[in-house]
């Protein structure tokens, strides 16, 4: 960290891939905070490219790929320590830095709020998703259901599984079985054999999750 500093005050800007490692070293001691840090201050906008002014467009493609999955390891990061505001600040930062996040980023950003319970943010991220023209998948929809799943809202289940059969995105086990399990935590175990019998109908098979 503080050789990149001392490169950056020198009037050298260190490659997007030499910023990505020292803060995906970070994120794997557990040190997200450290490493959203780090991004802030070296700037990876301003980064180099591998080999200076000029590289080729492969190289920048690798740079811009490292330092994508670098802020997946940040969000990723903060939903296990339970901080799902930091996660979307991460958001924030990548966006920033004119990198457009992905379905997958938004995935790991509502998981991160499912974690900690969060629904109200795990909704904001993904009508901000839908803003954005990013259409989601069925992990998408897996994640906010198991978010309002996670504190007892039910009734907000069947509006999002409504939402999700509109878009024609196919339903998966997970699908199911996160309203199976939400309606169970909630005390209606009259919904979940309906939705248990509905992934029946739809030929779609329970896991172990599921019976259980």
């Amino acid at each position: 960290e503080k050789v990149l500093q001392r490169i950056a005050n020198a009037g050298y800007r260190p490659t997007a891939l030499d910023v990505s490692a020292v803060s995906g070293a970070f994120v794997q001691q557990q040190q997200a905070h450290r490493a959203l840090e780090l991004f802030r201050l070296i700037g990876v906008a301003g980064t180099k490219s591998e080999r200076g002014s000029a590289a080729p467009t492969e190289n920048h493609d690798d740079s811009r790929a490292a330092t994508i999955d670098t802020f997946h390891s940040l969000v990723h990061c903060f939903g296990e320590v339970g901080e799902p505001g930091e996660a979307l600040k991460v958001l924030q930062a990548m966006q920033s830095e004119g990198l457009q996040p992905r379905a997958d980023t938004y995935n790991l950003v509502i998981n991160a709020c499912a974690q900690s319970g969060d629904c109200d943010r795990a909704v904001e991220a993904f009508n901000d998703m839908q803003r954005r023209g990013i259409r989601p998948n069925a992990g998408t929809f897996n994640r906010v259901i198991y978010a309002f799943g996670a504190v007892g809202r039910s009734d907000k289940v069947m509006d999002v599984f409504h939402v999700m059969q509109r878009l024609g995105i196919e339903p998966t086990v997970v699908t199911y079985t996160s309203m199976v399990n939400a309606f169970v935590q909630s005390n209606q175990p009259d919904k979940a054999v309906e939705v248990f019998l509905l992934m029946q109908q739809q030929g779609i098979p329970p896991d172990e999750v599921t019976c259980n």
